[in-house]
């Protein structure tokens, strides 16, 4: 499951999967945009929009998925809601949750971490060293630095992976488009016309 924003979708988001999907025996990943923030952080495009250029960046690989969960509802998007939701149709799968540095740095404030924990394993797509974690008692416990026991094991792991190097953000997106810069090189062909078409981000 690859939580996040999406706003938008950018080449990063669909590459370092790509990239790394092997090595944690992931059969396919979840892109779950999110509906309503716990954080209250701003999101621009619509749900609608960011579902739509999800599909766009995704659909040329059988193992990349777009699910709506989160944007459907009506309530909060509380990350440990979606891992039900997805325990229950996986029932037999060994769930692993995507999440980036940034948004990894205030884990322990998160709704519920401890239960997040307890049903998943984390994989921490990872910009620097993990030293900048060990304030963090519990995290430092618990983190599985070999990654052949960290995919034998169903939850209660977390592994980071370094694999993950990319300058792209969407915040850097957005701001690009703003300026009328071009973000070829950035975004799917496809968004790029999609955005241009529905003037998002102007």
């Amino acid at each position: 499951m690859y939580l996040g924003a999406f706003d938008p979708v950018h080449n990063a988001h669909i590459d370092i999967p790509l990239s790394i999907k092997d090595d944690y025996k992931l059969n396919r990943v979840i892109y779950v945009p999110t509906g309503h923030s716990p954080t209250g952080k701003k999101i621009i495009a619509s749900a609608i929009d960011r579902i739509e250029m999800l599909k766009n960046a995704t659909n040329n690989y059988d193992a990349l998925v777009v699910d709506d969960f989160e944007c459907r509802s009506s309530n909060v998007s509380y990350t440990i809601d979606t891992i039900k939701y997805f325990d229950k149709i996986y029932p037999q799968a060994n769930l692993r949750l995507l999440i980036g540095e940034d948004n990894f740095n205030s884990f322990s404030k998160w709704h519920k971490y401890e239960e997040i924990l307890s049903m998943v394993n984390i994989i921490i797509l990872s910009r620097e060293n993990i030293t900048s974690y060990d304030s963090m008692k519990l995290i430092r416990n618990i983190i599985e630095e070999n990654i052949i026991l960290f995919n034998n094991t169903k939850s209660e792991r977390i592994h980071y992976s370094h694999n993950c190097k990319s300058h792209l953000s969407s915040t850097m997106i957005r701001s690009m488009i703003n300026s009328n810069k071009s973000i070829d090189e950035y975004i799917s062909y496809e968004n790029n016309s999609y955005i241009k078409h529905k003037g998002l981000y102007k």
